[in-house]
């Protein structure tokens, strides 16, 4: 279980971070990013967090795109999903200043893992498309993978990569289809998949919440 200690707020090349340190000093230390989702904020994510073991530095970045009081996007809403470069340009920008500050506190990580929801269960699809050295398991809460992306994917990028892919029947704003959907092709790939399915709305329901805590173990 993951300490409950609070996260330190940072800003890094003028983006804003919480950020918990490991309290484990092992050298199996494993970093796994948080990535809320569509009017979310750097704060959204720990909840989910509770089942997650002690070896991980966790680090919430807030996105850079702002929607309203304290809520954050990771790029403007329109009828036309964005297209896979715009995501590539977000995924470079986070992962820069993560390696800086993984850098400047003498942190040596192979990859990293990911936990996205909804809007960030998106931004966690394209890190693990765009740099699959660098990306380990990804939890995708509430997400899909863009149908107009899937002809730029290159499939083997994703084969022998584990996904936890959780959502609701009742989902009103992304229907399950789109996340069965994004299971099946990356099953045709060659991933790994855990699919926990629930009758709830958008959010994370209490059995695939406890299904975090197994698939990160």
């Amino acid at each position: 279980m993951n300490s409950q200690h609070e996260p330190q707020k940072i800003e890094i090349q003028g983006w804003t971070f919480r950020i918990q340190p490991s309290s484990d000093p092992s050298p199996d230390q494993r970093v796994m990013l948080l990535l809320h989702g569509h009017q979310g904020n750097e704060n959204a994510m720990w909840i989910l967090t509770k089942p997650i073991s002690n070896n991980y530095t966790l680090i919430a970045p807030r996105a850079p795109v702002k929607t309203g009081e304290d809520q954050y996007s990771w790029h403007e809403i329109d009828p036309q999903w964005p297209s896979l470069q715009t995501y590539a340009d977000l995924a470079g920008q986070l992962l820069n200043r993560v390696d800086d500050w993984l850098e400047d506190h003498k942190l040596t990580i192979q990859y990293y893992d990911v936990m996205g929801f909804s809007q960030g269960a998106v931004m966690a699809y394209a890190l693990a498309a765009l740099y699959p050295q660098r990306i380990g398991k990804v939890a995708a809460l509430a997400g899909f993978i863009p149908q107009t992306w899937v002809h730029e994917l290159d499939g083997q990028s994703f084969s022998g990569k584990s996904f936890f892919i959780a959502h609701g029947t009742r989902d009103d704003i992304i229907p399950i289809k789109k996340a069965q959907q994004a299971a099946d092709w990356l099953e045709d790939n060659g991933a790994q998949v855990t699919f926990c399915g629930a009758d709830i709305g958008h959010k994370l329901s209490a059995n695939c919440f406890n299904g975090l805590g197994e698939f990160f173990d």
